[in-house]
């Protein structure tokens, strides 16, 4: 199954972003959630006793852990690269320059040694005495 945002990346080539108000926004909602939560539990387990909130604790522990466990599998699993494609079987090859080109160009495959633009320099006769 694919989810909204793996959608949006394929559609639109990037993911969808947040503007820095919105994140802002998100961090202090989680934030006062979490806190709201923890009062919650914290009051839950003064009214039960200790005894039972150790066991519950302990309990919610294990699965928040497998929880973890879980989203954290499918992080792996979710971001594995895709295959590569395969390369093209070597061809006929078809090299063009196209627009104004100022100065050398070179287009090549394979060189062995140098590669000389303009006439070669004339060789001077050395005076043998």
């Amino acid at each position: 199954m694919t989810s909204f945002a793996a959608a949006d990346f394929r559609r639109f080539g990037t993911w969808p972003t947040l503007n820095n108000m919105s994140r802002r926004t998100l961090a202090w909602s989680g934030i006062a959630v979490a806190l709201v939560v923890l009062a919650a539990l914290g009051w839950y387990f003064i009214a039960v006793g200790l005894d039972r909130a150790d066991k519950l604790a302990s309990v919610l522990g294990a699965f928040v852990g497998l929880l973890g466990l879980g989203l954290a599998v499918y992080g792996v699993v979710s971001s594995r690269p895709e295959e590569a494609e395969p390369e093209p079987e070597p061809g006929d090859v078809h090299n063009e320059i196209s627009g104004t080109v100022h100065g050398n160009a070179v287009q090549a495959r394979d060189i062995d040694g140098g590669i000389t633009f303009g006439a070669p320099k004339p060789h001077r006769a050395q005076d043998v005495d």
